[in-house]
């Protein structure tokens, strides 16, 4: 049986830990690296040759797809989600297999099955990924408004008028100019619902609208702190950096 070179691509320390765990009986699969960050997974993979990524879809630097499609040869590749329920659809018909998390371990072993049977296949492979591509990459349109279930309510919000959201647990709260909004969504989901090209995600518990920033101050420690317009302060963590600093010249 042919042996697979593979890495984890990952910003979940859980989530890379558990993917190692399940393949620590898996004799014919050697993990060369584990990465956090997508962008230094990216340039592992500018270098050297792999046969099986496991790659996570959300992720902050950059995002499953987005890595992917900067690579010129793609190895058969498993995705992992939490929520993208759009992808889990294109995923059906075009990728290796998904896994939807949490997962078993029976379930990660039959996406281990799926990539030997199609390990002869590697030119349709190519093909179903780059159709993959073709189809989650195709413009977004992003509402102006949304109608957010607050606890009894259902209020209709701006966008525009967003200034940042802050995690509550599996829920959010949303924070306007002049006043704040439960939402019964959480953070990842929120953010799914916005243009990524205006809000941004700085922390694990915050995200804020790219338009309400008035200045950044770097902490001294590979992070930042956000100022926004309403002189709210808040921190911009070493992990997600990265996305504050494609915002840079």
């Amino acid at each position: 049986m042919k042996n697979f070179s593979a890495i984890v691509i990952d910003d979940e320390p859980p989530a890379r830990d558990v993917i190692l765990e399940y393949l620590e009986d898996v004799d014919w699969v050697e993990v060369q690296q584990s990465f956090s960050n997508p962008r230094e997974a990216l340039s592992y993979l500018k270098k050297h040759s792999v046969d099986l990524l496991f790659l996570d879809i959300q992720m902050p630097q950059m995002n499953g797809f987005e890595l992917v499609s900067q690579l010129e040869d793609i190895p058969q590749i498993i995705f992992s989600t939490a929520y993208d329920e759009y992808a889990i659809r294109a995923f059906d018909i075009n990728a290796v297999d998904y896994l939807l998390k949490p997962y078993t371990k029976e379930r990660f072993l039959e996406a281990l099955r799926r990539v030997q049977n199609m390990a002869t296949a590697a030119g349709s492979q190519q093909e179903r990924i780059q159709a993959l591509l073709r189809q989650v990459q195709q413009k977004k349109d992003y509402p102006s408004q949304l109608f957010v279930r607050s606890r009894n309510r259902i209020v209709p919000v701006e966008v525009e008028n967003i200034l940042w959201i802050e995690a509550e647990g599996d829920y959010t709260q949303i924070y306007l100019e002049d006043k704040k909004l439960f939402c019964g969504l959480g953070i990842g989901k929120l953010l799914e619902r916005l243009d990524p090209g205006k809000f941004v995600r700085v922390h694990r518990s915050h995200a804020i609208s790219l338009s309400a920033l008035r200045d950044l101050s770097p902490d001294g420690y590979g992070g930042f702190t956000a100022t926004l317009q309403d002189n709210t302060e808040l921190k911009v963590s070493r992990t997600y950096a990265d996305t504050i600093k494609d915002h840079i010249i």
